[in-house]
């Protein structure tokens, strides 16, 4: 190999290092004091929050490397011009939403879910959207 294949392969092990730690840290909010809040404790109820995280994220590296302008590819002289190039990219996000609570009291355990009435809507009029493009195309 190459010094300069090398010199890549060195970079490109950084940027893998950095991703891997980005990944750590978007996926630390899977653990359970993220998912179930503090206790929460009125009288002689307790209640806990329980909530929802999801967290996606994409990363991408390239690298290239080739000939100077108008040199062909095979030739073999001294001082030839070669380039090479890398570069990467990445983000992610991380969601998370109440679903629902646990209430602990004297007369046993109860899980109330948390109605999210926007979801809801979305989803009525993403439906309805839907339905309506289907009639429109059935009928033409």
């Amino acid at each position: 190999m190459s010094d300069s294949f090398n010199k890549l392969m060195i970079e490109s092990v950084t940027d893998q290092k950095s991703a891997n730690e980005l990944i750590g840290k978007l996926f630390d909010v899977t653990r359970p004091d993220a998912v179930y809040g503090p206790p929460i404790t009125v009288g002689e109820h307790t209640i806990i929050t329980a909530s929802e995280y999801m967290a996606g994220m994409g990363v991408g590296y390239g690298s290239g490397g080739g000939n100077a302008p108008g040199e062909s590819e095979g030739e073999e002289e001294a001082g030839a011009a070669t380039g090479f190039g890398g570069g990467g990219g990445g983000g992610g996000t991380t969601m998370a939403r109440p679903v629902a609570t646990i209430i602990i009291g004297p007369n046993g355990v109860r899980v109330e879910p948390v109605v999210d009435v926007t979801k809801i809507a979305i989803t009525l009029f993403t439906a309805l959207g839907a339905m309506a493009m289907a009639l429109r195309k059935m009928k033409g």
